[in-house]
């Protein structure tokens, strides 16, 4: 082959080199982007509708949650057996774990990549070889699998079962006399309670008297709509606590000399007690399901 032929062969293997290198990249940014895709739809929608039929109320008690109870506790006695030289129920609880494991991999059908076995055989294996670094690597393994299902699924599951719907709950307002959904009822709260903060900035204060009685008349409302989802006595957010900062706020505002300084703190004090750590438990819920309505 004459040299500038050779040159030519090499130069066009090189080219051909760059191109599949360069179009492989991007294949596997694809492959990625899409992967990555896939995992955030996965966060974001909502549960498995098969996964209805192990909840009430179309089962009698909470299925999913009990069989998944019953496989932790199997899994965390092989470490309890383990620390007091039980090899004997080590052994017992794997199998337990391994055959738990097996059939609650079967219950939600979507969900059954969430379950290898691969993992669950080789904690098997290690732990018939007594290597306890080799057991302890691969208990990890298995526990890893459990965590990486309940970072995606866990709270889903808890939203939709445990906590019901904001939505269907509709509260006569106590000012209006308007019957209205739960969301707008909140606003007109809110309305109320920052109306007080405003009107003593603004040297307002007969209207910001005013907006107390709002305020404790939507209070005194909003501790029964409690009432629509629980059947215990509230003791946070709603109770006497708060109650009595709502008092002492009232007292704070018919003072003759009302102190600016005194009506914030206590503003500041029912909002950290009653509104935020409400909302720090009640409103992921709420905000969930309502971006699920994109999936239907």
């Amino acid at each position: 082959m004459k040299k500038s032929s050779l040159v030519l062969a090499l130069g066009a293997v090189l080219l051909l080199t760059i191109f599949l290198g360069f179009t492989g990249e991007k294949a596997t940014k694809t492959e990625k982007s899409k992967q990555e895709k896939e995992e955030l739809l996965a966060i974001a929608s909502p549960p498995p509708g098969s996964l209805d039929n192990l909840f009430p109320p179309k089962a009698e008690q909470p299925i999913f949650t009990l069989k998944m109870q019953e496989m932790g506790t199997f899994f965390s006695g092989i470490i309890s057996d383990l620390t007091e030289n039980d090899f004997q129920n080590v052994m017992v609880n794997f199998e337990n774990f391994k055959a738990q494991y097996i059939e609650n991999s079967k219950l939600v059908p979507e969900w059954e990549k969430y379950f290898p076995i691969e993992p669950v055989e080789e904690l098997g294996a290690a732990l018939k070889t007594g290597d306890q670094g080799k057991v302890m690597l691969a208990y990890e393994r298995v526990g890893n699998i459990c965590t990486d299902c309940h970072i995606v699924n866990m709270p889903k599951v808890q939203w939709k079962y445990h906590w019901q719907d904001f939505s269907g709950i509709k509260v006569k307002d106590p000012l209006t006399n308007e019957e209205v959904n739960f969301t707008r009822f909140m606003q007109y709260l809110d309305t109320s309670f920052v109306g007080i903060l405003l009107d003593i900035q603004q040297n307002q204060k007969e209207n910001a008297r005013k907006q107390f009685q709002g305020v404790n008349a939507r209070f005194q409302t909003l501790k029964e709509t409690c009432l629509n989802c629980h059947n215990t006595e509230r003791k946070y957010y709603t109770d006497e606590s708060v109650q009595d900062m709502i008092d002492k706020l009232g007292q704070a505002l018919s003072a003759p000399s009302v102190d600016p300084k005194v009506v914030e703190e206590l503003a500041m004090g029912i909002g950290m007690e009653s509104c935020h750590k409400c909302h720090l438990v009640h409103v992921p819920s709420a905000i969930a399901k309502l971006q699920w309505e994109k999936f239907k």
